[in-house]
């Protein structure tokens, strides 16, 4: 049912189509064909190039993202060990601890010690703009730089924060605006470190030391080498304050986007990347990471737009190329079909003219080489010579009768032939040369196999008695070098074969492989039957052939062209291939399978059929 839905919806198309001409029928296909394939290999190139670029770019981004997150953990581990190292000298675990004790001279003397060893700490650093020291509760202070807290400074966030979290060594504050009023607080927002200070034999707190730092020490690994003129790097910690970014108002202030601060928050510390549509509609790739230090999150966003502009150049230059192609055929196809047809309704008109008895031919000469032209000069020809064709069927008659004779001629020397060779056997059975006996009788058989009977169609029985007669000669001719092996079942004998169809395969294991072959050798005919097919299959194991020139016959066989020059390697197996696909067409195959130095085996493949009395 569906077959025939499939078959009517089929013819419908067809009746469809007849109702133009032919013309714009090709030329309608002309332009399919041209064009399609332009659009689908199109549309597959910009899809793997846009979904290459993507690849390339996400996984680069990601190498910019991880180098930054490198380069960012060892500043800040610089500043906190530059912190750890202050804490950890002498004259803060000794001098500095019992500072509220001392009498005035001890203070100043303790302040400059202080000063002058801060200073110099500060001064190894250029990003770092103060240091702070101090003892719990207000009992003493002393800096060097920006002065990040007042005198009294207990109440302070930087306090307050550094020693409410024992479990924490270091605490990192977004930027913020130093603690003190009036003359000593600055305009500029600044990063703070801190950490407590421990006594080393007590392991118990005595103290806080700080680090006011410039968030554009962050800027050097943040340059341009890591983003591109539209993208943006910055740094935000976990609440989502932005502790860097390109622009400075937005130090220390909370992110804007607030759909990216919870996008990002509690993503683990391993890089990612994400597609990210912000607020102004603007799609764009987002890569992060997390630094192991400070927990601050890492940030590049790069608009897609941006990313995919050679992408979209190489699609605005493919839709143009496209574009003129598709003119350039609709040109080039009118000018082709219109150069064709013209032809063919000038000879379309003379015809009309021959049906009405007008036996002139077309008065326009040729213009051109093409079929078209060549077919209305055959057509021209024609009609000249419509008042000779009685003549042409007179003398086709007399060469008809001629030929005739001649085949006549040829069925009676073949007789002679081979009745002067069984005179030749004869004789020679007389005079005891049985060898000659031998290859006469053969060879008599073979010619009298081979012009016997019209048919086309004989038993394999007889097919393979003419293959022994034959094999029976070269034994002959080579000797010990050569042996034979039939081995074929009674029951197939009676089955129907082509007449001459195993000698051609004999003669090619003779001549390529055991002639070739040092070693003696030997040839096998077998036969197999599978299911309602017929497995003839001539073997030698004479020379072989590698796979190059195994393949490059099997190549000659499929091109019949090639192999019609004379003397050419395989001629045999064409005229058996050939055969077979004349009588048996698609049913039929011929298959050869060979190795160097292992021999080879030709097998034909071919329906079962049988003589009336062999069923």
């Amino acid at each position: 049912m569906a077959n025939r839905r499939l078959q009517s919806f089929f013819q419908s198309q067809i009746r469809f189509l007849r109702r133009f001409t032919v013309k714009r029928r090709l030329l309608l296909t002309f332009l399919l064909i041209s064009v399609a394939p332009l659009a689908i290999v199109a549309t597959v190139s910009f899809y793997y190039s846009y979904k290459d670029a993507t690849q390339k770019i996400e996984s680069y981004s990601m190498q910019i993202i991880n180098q930054v997150k490198i380069n960012a953990d060892s500043i800040a581990s610089d500043y906190e060990t530059l912190l750890q190292t202050i804490v950890n000298e002498d004259l803060i675990q000794t001098d500095m601890k019992g500072a509220s004790e001392l009498d005035i001279l001890g203070q100043y003397r303790l302040d400059d010690e202080l000063k002058r060893m801060l200073n110099v700490k500060m001064m190894s650093n250029l990003t770092v703009e103060g240091i702070t020291v101090t003892l719990l509760d207000d009992r003493y202070s002393m800096y060097v730089g920006n002065r990040m807290m007042p005198p009294k400074y207990a109440g302070t966030k930087l306090y307050l924060e550094t020693l409410s979290r024992p479990d924490q060594a270091y605490t990192w504050l977004p930027p913020h605006l130093n603690e003190v009023k009036g003359f000593y607080q600055t305009g500029d927002k600044v990063l703070t470190l801190s950490v407590p200070i421990k006594d080393r034999w007590r392991g118990t707190n005595f103290g806080m030391a700080a680090l006011a730092i410039k968030p554009g020490a962050f800027r050097e690994i943040l340059s341009d080498d890591t983003a591109s003129a539209e993208g943006k790097v910055f740094i935000i910690d976990e609440a989502g304050t932005v502790i860097y970014s390109e622009q400075e108002a937005q130090w220390g202030e909370p992110l804007g986007d607030l759909k990216l601060v919870e996008a990002l928050r509690g993503q683990s510390p391993a890089s990612h990347h994400m597609d990210y549509v912000a607020g102004d509609g603007r799609k764009y790739l987002t890569s992060f990471t997390r630094m192991d230090d400070t927990g601050w999150i890492i940030v590049k966003q790069v608009p897609y737009d941006y990313l995919m502009r050679s992408t979209k150049k190489v699609l605005t230059f493919t839709i143009a190329i496209a574009v003129f192609i598709v003119l350039l055929s609709a040109y080039v196809a009118t000018l082709v079909f219109n150069s064709i047809f013209s032809g063919v309704y000038k000879l379309m008109r003379s015809m009309r003219s021959l049906e009405k008895g007008d036996f002139q031919p077309s008065t326009e000469q040729p213009s051109g080489k093409d079929e078209i032209q060549q077919l209305t000069t055959a057509y021209d020809r024609m009609v000249n010579r419509l008042n000779d064709v009685i003549n042409e069927l007179y003398r086709a008659k007399v060469v008809k009768q001629a030929m005739q004779i001649k085949a006549l001629k040829a069925q009676i020397n073949p007789h002679f032939l081979y009745n002067t060779l069984e005179t030749i056997s004869s004789l020679a059975k007389i005079h005891g040369i049985r060898d000659i006996s031998k290859m006469t009788t053969s060879l008599s058989h073979i010619f009298r196999y081979s012009i016997t009977g019209d048919e086309d169609i004989v038993p394999l029985g007889a097919e393979i008695r003419s293959a022994e007669q034959y094999l029976q000669i070269i034994k002959i001719r080579y000797g010990e070098r050569m042996s034979f092996h039939v081995d074929v079942p009674e029951s197939l004998r009676s089955c129907r074969v082509l007449k001459l169809i195993l000698q051609p395969l004999l003669e090619n294991a003779v001549q390529h492989g055991i002639e070739r072959k040092i070693a003696p050798g030997t040839v096998r005919i077998f036969a197999v039957k599978e299911d309602d097919k017929l497995r003839l299959s001539v073997q030698d194991d004479g020379e072989g052939m590698d796979e190059h020139a195994l393949a490059e016959l099997t190549k000659r066989l499929s091109d019949s062209a090639e192999l019609q020059e004379p003397k050419t390697h395989g001629i045999g197996l064409l005229n058996v291939k050939e055969r077979l696909e004349l009588v048996y067409q698609n049913q039929a195959s011929l298959h050869i399978s060979s190795k160097l130095g292992q021999g080879t085996t030709v097998t034909m493949t071919f329906p079962v059929e049988r003589n009336a009395e062999g069923g």
